[in-house]
């Protein structure tokens, strides 16, 4: 009898397991509904890509494309207005004042990630720091001076 009981308990925990990664997968590939303008001032804006596909944000939609090799994800509110388009890229496409910047005011950090940002206000500098316990995210504009940025996901 307490052999059946342990088979039945495993079956039954198995098959929560089996609905709840079901459930998971079915979630996870439901398609996102992207707005015709959002679509629209996206293929105006890169003509020539597809996205790969669309992330719904709580301030809009992220498209995610590749150019010339090279992976970007451009972003626009729901009302179709671009905000940003971004990249990563390595320590030696930043420039040296924004580098030099990062080290003066956050010694004993190390950089775990560099983006490039274009937006209608001009080009900025994201990068994610940590010192081993404390991690942060700075966004610099091309002068070096800490910017903020509103759509940050």
């Amino acid at each position: 009898m307490l052999i059946k009981t342990i088979v039945i308990t495993i079956c039954c925990g198995v098959m929560c397991l089996i609905l709840h990664d079901c459930n998971i997968l079915a979630n996870s590939q439901k398609r996102i509904v992207v707005p015709t303008t959002v679509e629209n001032a996206f293929n105006t804006k890169y003509s020539r890509n597809i996205p790969r596909s669309w992330e719904l944000h709580y301030y809009g939609y992220k498209a995610n494309f590749i150019e010339n090799g090279i992976k970007y994800e451009a972003e626009f509110l729901a009302n179709g207005q671009w905000v940003e388009t971004e990249r990563i890229v390595s320590e030696k496409e930043f420039p040296e004042v924004v580098l030099q910047k990062i080290k003066e005011k956050y010694p004993g950090f190390i950089v775990t990630k560099y983006e490039i940002e274009i937006t209608p206000k001009g080009v900025f500098f994201e990068v994610d720091i940590t010192n081993g316990e404390i991690e942060d995210e700075l966004y610099f504009d091309e002068k070096g001076n800490l910017a903020t940025d509103l759509y940050e996901d």
